[in-house]
């Protein structure tokens, strides 16, 4: 077998999975984009390998010292995403802050029940509490995000009243900071205590934004059911602390 074919193969087996990943099944494409990753590595270090030069050898051991520090990297910011990722053990609060998940047309993703649900729950359980539902409208929804969780929460009884919308966000930072504005406008204090429910992989970033804003805030996880899809966006968490590590919350 020549030097470097399993590699090759590897890295051909990586780009199928991407393809499926991409093309077969929604909210994977960030896995889709890190396979692709993988398989250009796989391919250079691959033709390293055949190469079998000085030069070659030595740009694979710093390539390798490369990938390992970025693991390194990788793990640093994923722990605490794990560890902040289940409810506090008192989720008291005025408010309870709703983050949106996709609506595919007008039907509300799995993620988005399974937000409403824990949110559902945790109304259920704090007669005085209200609802911040937060999410604008994205591609390929015909409502917002907030509208949609709207509708589900109160067609399960709760009281139109006990749930406001935030409708203008298009990323986490914008739900935080407009959904402390409504808090504001309603009569509420935007730096009390207030619950953030989200699936348990988004709960990490959402406390450190919120930290930044001057919320208190209280970990309200909704369990994903799809260990898969918990897997893939927990992954990704990872790189958006890095993100804000290095850029900035906005």
């Amino acid at each position: 077998m020549k030097p470097g074919k399993p590699l090759f193969i590897a890295a051909c087996v990586c780009l199928a999975l991407a393809a499926v990943l991409w093309f077969c099944l929604v909210g994977y494409h960030f896995s889709a984009l890190l396979l692709c990753c993988a398989a250009a590595a796989l391919v250079f270090f691959g033709l390293m390998r055949r190469w079998g030069t000085r030069t070659a050898k030595l740009l694979s051991r710093l390539a390798a010292l490369g990938v390992a520090a970025g693991l390194v990297l990788f793990t640093v910011m994923e722990v605490p995403v794990w560890r902040n990722a289940r409810s506090d053990a008192d989720t008291d609060a005025p408010y309870i802050i709703v983050f949106g998940a996709a609506v595919h047309g007008a039907v509300p993703s799995r993620s988005m029940v399974e937000r409403c649900g824990a949110a559902l729950d945790w109304l259920r359980e704090h007669p005085a509490g209200v609802a911040v539902v937060s999410g604008g409208q994205g591609s390929g929804e015909d409502m917002t995000e907030a509208e949609a969780m709207y509708d589900y929460l109160t067609a399960q009884g709760i009281a139109p009243e006990r749930v406001l919308m935030e409708t203008l966000s298009t990323n986490s930072y914008e739900n935080l900071l407009y959904s402390l504005r409504v808090i504001e406008d309603h009569g509420g204090d935007p730096s009390s205590r207030a619950a953030l429910c989200s699936s348990e992989y988004h709960l990490c970033r959402l406390c450190l934004i919120a930290r930044e804003l001057g919320c208190e805030p209280v970990r309200v996880a909704a369990h994903t059911e799809n260990i898969a899809l918990k897997l893939n966006y927990a992954v990704r968490e990872a790189f958006a602390l890095w993100k804000i590590r290095l850029f900035g919350i906005e």
